[in-house]
């Protein structure tokens, strides 16, 4: 009888621990899951309802991921965020998505990989900064929480940088260039040139005149940058890039901006900046493209997210799809201004590494 007794109590023992793990295990996954979709829950918030762009949603989305997590060791923060870096790269994997991102009256973007450059770049900031934190949680969350928070004002900082950067360009005192479609880099850096009394010529043509599908806000943001030049007294003369070809004796170079710097030393940017390019090899003109650093983008996490556009940037196969924007190699671009420095296109595979490799202190 007591052997009996003794048996069931074991087996009635077996059954509740188990269970009590059972529900732990289904309440911690529970948690996680509620926990990660904060991630995408404040993308969506910052992107769609607040209205940021796409990148400052990303790092935002990661600063609220961050307020709420209540880990208390680095082991366990760099596990969730890794977690969270997923979850939000899956969400941005949809087509349906992307499309809707893209579409958005505010996007300027005519791809949703923005989003994965600054958050791995950021990603890699934390783990380079834990190495000269190790013992210190509370002070390296601080950190990231701060550095998150304050990446708006460090994209301020860096145009600023671009802009010193590129004076030499303009060393005479009449420079005639061509530029295709807005670029915020492209119109601060000409605004500051103007400021110099400069005086400067530019020919402006868009995607408009070659994209049946130009969205309605692209045109509206080529009229804004338009506008802004001509306030400042800036001479600028729209024109259809079909003629482009007829005004290469007159210019000095072409200056662009660009959605996407890949580690190749290609870029992705908008349709009909590859026919500009073009055209400046054969008639022996400086193409010139002005972009911040967190433009820049492993082509390994272009892969992660769709191989189809992978092999676009990589083997310059043409993508019927992909009407918005095309893929333009190395060996057409004379050199990259960025806040990082004046840089030829070998080197940004280098510098990119440096970027996700850098020590910060």
């Amino acid at each position: 009888m007591c052997v009996n007794n003794y048996v069931f109590y074991c087996l009635v023992k077996d059954y509740l621990i188990n269970a009590f793990f059972f529900f732990f295990f289904f309440f911690f996954c529970v948690c996680c899951f509620f926990f990660f979709i904060i991630v995408v829950r404040n993308f969506k918030k910052h992107y769609f309802e607040d209205k940021y762009e796409m990148h400052i949603a990303s790092l935002k989305s990661i600063e609220g991921f961050l307020k709420n997590n209540l880990d208390k060791t680095t082991f366990e923060l760099f596990i969730k965020l890794n977690e969270a870096r997923s979850k939000l790269y899956n969400f941005i994997k949809n087509d349906k998505v992307q499309e809707e991102i893209i579409s958005m009256p505010h996007s300027k973007r005519m791809t949703i990989y923005l989003i994965i450059s600054v958050f791995d770049i950021y990603h890699n900031f934390v783990v380079k900064k834990y190495t000269h934190n190790e013992n210190n949680f509370s002070y390296f969350k601080n950190v990231l929480l701060s550095s998150a928070s304050e990446f708006t004002s460090k994209l301020e900082d860096s145009l600023h940088i671009i802009e010193k950067n590129s004076r030499m360009m303009f060393i005479n005192n009449k420079t005639t260039i061509l530029t295709h479609s807005n670029s915020e880099c492209v119109k601060r850096l000409l605004l500051n040139v103007k400021n110099d009394n400069k005086k400067i010529i530019v020919y402006f043509t868009s995607t408009e005149d070659i994209n049946n599908n130009y969205l309605k806000e692209e045109k509206k943001f080529d009229d804004v940058f338009i506008d802004c030049l001509k306030k400042e007294n800036i001479e600028i003369i729209k024109m259809n890039i079909s003629q482009a070809k007829n005004i290469f004796h007159e210019i000095d170079f072409v200056l662009i901006g660009t959605e996407l710097v890949i580690d190749n030393g290609g870029i992705v940017s908008k349709r009909g900046i590859k026919l500009l390019a073009e055209l400046c090899l054969l008639n022996k003109k400086e193409f010139y493209v002005a972009c911040e650093s967190f433009k820049f983008l492993k082509t390994e996490l272009i892969q992660d997210i769709s191989d189809q556009f992978y092999s676009y940037c990589t083997k310059n196969i043409s993508i019927e799809n992909y009407t918005l924007y095309e893929y333009i190699p190395h060996n057409h671009i004379t050199l990259f201004y960025t806040d990082i420095g004046i840089l030829p296109p070998s080197s940004i595979s280098f510098e990119l590494n440096k970027l996700y490799m850098r020590h910060v202190y």
